[in-house]
């Protein structure tokens, strides 16, 4: 954290610093090329399991974003969260999620695609989030119940299938991943995540083809399959770690639905395993609905959750979550309610959640 603020503080005072008109006109362009954005989630919530009523930073980032050329962006995403554990608790920490190099490569004409090296996202949690924009109730799934990380060190290659579908769906709809009959991506990751240092000499691969089978007569509709395969992220590099989801949705301006069937073994991290290192079998399946009222900046929200680990006793997860939420401009204000029973251990939760984006 020290070393951050010193960082910021250097890089303010050069910047105080007079420059020549070639070096401004050098600033300038960069700045034009250069985008700037933030996502901040704040809350105020009413917990029973603790008896803690508390306003807290639930998450938040701060990303920079730069058009080298008209090939070749670059990304750098803080993640910014509140420290709950150690001699720093209440602290607000910051670490890199995202920091990578990004280029076009189209090796066909109606494929599309770039390719990113660095700290990158992962394949199926980056594209979760572009179906449920709901990341202000909590981690998507399986990133939720730790079987995979969002983001992680590697590369990623993503494209579109059939250039991209027409531009009204995507102003009206939804602009993520516009493939006019899909989408795909694939990559290659230490598999740690990106808050953790790799700990074996393994490599995971992960992948996604999604089919999007009506683009003329209904563009919202886009079934496919994602999975992983590598090993845990422990030191002896024998427990095993596979994924595989399954997953239909449907948007229009009127609502989203999103359905996902998850099966696997273990987990990147190494929680989902025994004493001999021999990872359990994994299920589960997550629902998630956006009903949108007309004419109004009022949306209904779900989420329900199920996750179960063939251990013995059983593990399990039961999770309910539902919401009002109210957009204005590109922010939302949501009273959220959630249910969870882990294990037989029930947690109630009632909170007030704020979404600042700019």
């Amino acid at each position: 954290m020290k070393k951050a603020t010193t960082i910021l503080l250097i890089s303010t005072m050069i910047a105080m610093i007079p420059a020549t008109a070639q070096d401004s006109t050098k600033t300038n362009t960069f700045l034009k090329r250069t985008e700037i954005s933030g996502q901040w989630f704040i809350s105020g919530n009413v917990d029973d399991q603790d008896s803690l009523c508390q306003i807290e930073l639930k998450r938040g980032y701060f990303t920079i974003e730069s058009h080298i050329n008209e090939n070749l962006r670059a990304r750098y995403t803080q993640d910014i969260t509140l420290d709950t554990e150690g001699g720093d608790a209440g602290n607000v920490e910051m670490r890199l999620k995202y920091l990578y190099l990004q280029t076009k490569v189209n090796f066909f004409q109606k494929f599309q695609g770039t390719l990113s090296f660095g700290m990158v996202p992962r394949t199926w949690i980056e594209f979760e989030q572009k179906i449920n924009h709901y990341r202000v109730m909590g981690p998507m799934f399986l990133e939720k119940t730790e079987i995979l990380s969002s983001a992680d060190f590697g590369f990623i290659y993503e494209g579109l299938i059939g250039g991209e579908i027409d531009e009204k769906y995507q102003k009206e709809v939804n602009s993520g991943y516009p493939g006019k009959y899909g989408s795909f991506s694939f990559g290659m990751y230490n598999g740690g995540g990106y808050h953790n240092v790799e700990l074996n000499n393994n490599k995971t691969f992960e992948a996604r083809l999604t089919l999007r089978p009506l683009p003329s007569i209904m563009p919202g509709l886009q079934t496919g399959y994602a999975f992983a395969i590598g090993k845990a992220n422990i030191p002896n590099n024998v427990a095993d770690f596979n994924m595989n989801v399954f997953y239909l949705s449907s948007e229009s301006k009127h609502h989203v639905l999103m359905g996902q069937y998850y099966t696997g073994t273990g987990d990147y991290g190494g929680r989902y395993l025994d004493t001999a290192f021999v990872s359990y079998k994994n299920s589960g399946y997550a629902l998630f609905g956006e009903f949108k009222l007309p004419k109004h900046p009022f949306s209904l929200v779900g989420r329900y959750e199920y996750f179960t680990s063939k251990q013995n006793p059983d593990f399990y997860i039961n999770r309910i979550g539902t919401g009002l939420a109210y957009k204005f401009s590109k922010n939302k204000l949501m009273l959220n309610y959630e249910y969870c029973d882990k294990n037989k251990v029930i947690r109630r939760m009632i909170e007030l959640v704020l979404e600042i984006r700019f």
